[in-house]
């Protein structure tokens, strides 16, 4: 595996999570057995830094998804540019997507006072994962996910009041794409997930 720039940063808890995350998936999907996922699995709880934690992942579809803000390595091994966010402005406004939309890999959305209902039901989803940052504040924030999507949060922090209420549960089947919520809502937020 070709080495990042930030492979020295260090990690923390909520990388480690990711990782294992990503492992689950890839245990789930029959990319890796039981031995190489407890093997693995071993490897990420020892991880100090980037670099050993997208060692522990290397080969995997899931690796370029690791760390969201760095650019990507596919499966060869060559790094690609970092897709810049597409940023969803919804200040003082609504901002929806629903029905078939091209919903981009990696989403910023800001804002206060505002509305935001992105429907990832017929989106167009090219990656396996989604990466949906939020730093908004004082919002309704509705996702809507279809039976084979999931949502995951482990990278989001509330304050303020504010809350998630996760209506969607576990995807009905498996293989489909990853939203994965990260950032911050304050303010008394309110982020709600369904399932179509």
């Amino acid at each position: 595996m070709v080495g990042q720039p930030d492979d020295a940063i260090r990690v923390g808890n909520p990388e480690r999570e990711r990782a294992i995350t990503h492992l689950n998936d890839a245990f789930a999907t029959g990319y890796i057995d039981i031995a190489e996922f407890e093997e693995r699995s071993g490897r990420v709880y020892e991880s100090k830094t980037r670099g050993d934690l997208r060692s522990v992942l290397e080969n995997l579809p899931v690796a370029a998804s690791l760390f969201p803000d760095t650019p990507a390595a596919v499966a060869t091994g060559v790094p690609v540019a970092p897709t810049r966010p597409v940023v969803f402005d919804a200040n003082w406004e609504t901002v929806r997507r629903k029905g078939t939309w091209d919903a981009p890999s990696n989403i910023l959305v800001t804002g206060t006072m505002g509305t935001v209902d992105l429907d990832f039901t017929n989106a167009v989803i090219a990656t396996v994962t989604v990466t949906l940052q939020l730093q908004v504040s004082a919002m309704t924030v509705k996702l809507r996910v279809g039976p084979d999507q999931e949502i995951r949060c482990t990278g989001l922090t509330t304050s303020g009041m504010s809350g998630v209420k996760d209506k969607a549960g576990a995807p009905k089947r498996p293989g489909g794409a990853v939203i994965d919520v990260i950032g911050s809502i304050s303010a008394m937020t309110g982020l709600t997930i369904k399932r179509s």
